[in-house]
């Protein structure tokens, strides 16, 4: 598989996302905002070099996965051990709600998209990088043109037990609560942390995988809280 970059360089556009669009702490927004730092990662992309105009043959020879997903178009590659992922053209997965209501997932920014790897990098086992952008048509027949996603893969999460996929709703909650993590208020899938402010949503036993490591969060909504993203 070409063009393999590290996950730093998520960092990187999300830095420029914030000297060049004012994205700082707009984690979820309407449509012209994600549109406006669509375009400027889009032009980052281009100049970086990480631009993938030929993604046809970027996944040559990979497996595509059949299960639609509410955030991803999803590629195996078996032969790297990887999971290839794509936001959907024009979107770039779900945000924390805003007014403090994370668990009201919203369509989120790149810049949130971004920080979001970051964070899972920093937590958990899962080795996300991004390898570039890409340009598509939307799944909406309202938005014509071409339009901008992310492409990203991550580790392969072996199961430890085949007959047994998923950790239980308890076993989650002691593993968030290992990490430092308390249940935000009248949730069950919620949680924050609040030596560092960091928000984990969306922890439904669905997103978890039970390896030979232990419990490993494949698929979680992650970002800093509202209140640290605003100072």
């Amino acid at each position: 598989m070409a063009n393999k970059t590290h996950e730093s360089l998520a960092a990187e556009a999300a830095a420029h996302l914030e000297k060049y669009a004012g994205a700082m702490g707009r984690f979820n927004g309407i449509q012209p905002e994600i549109r406006r730092q669509a375009d400027c990662l889009l032009k980052w992309a281009r100049k970086r070099g990480v631009f993938l105009d030929d993604f046809d043959s970027f996944i040559s020879g990979l497996e595509k996965y059949g299960e639609v997903t509410r955030e991803h178009v999803v590629y195996l590659d078996h032969a790297n051990h990887r999971v290839i992922k794509c936001t959907k053209p024009g979107r770039f997965g779900l945000g924390h709600g805003s007014n403090e209501k994370y668990g009201n997932h919203c369509p989120a920014t790149p810049w949130f998209y971004l920080r979001r790897i970051e964070f899972m990098n920093q937590l958990f086992p899962t080795d996300i990088r991004l390898h570039g952008i890409a340009l598509g048509r939307s799944e909406f027949e309202s938005e014509r043109g071409l339009k901008p996603y992310i492409v990203t893969s991550q580790l392969f999460i072996e199961r430890a037990n085949e007959k047994r996929e998923h950790p239980s709703e308890e076993e989650i909650e002691r593993f968030m609560v290992e990490l430092g993590f308390n249940l935000l208020d009248g949730s069950c899938h919620n949680w924050i942390r609040n030596s560092d402010e960091i928000v984990v949503t969306d922890t439904r036993v669905l997103n978890f995988i039970v390896s030979h490591a232990g419990i490993v969060p494949i698929d979680v909504i992650i970002g800093k809280s509202t209140s640290a993203t605003k100072r």
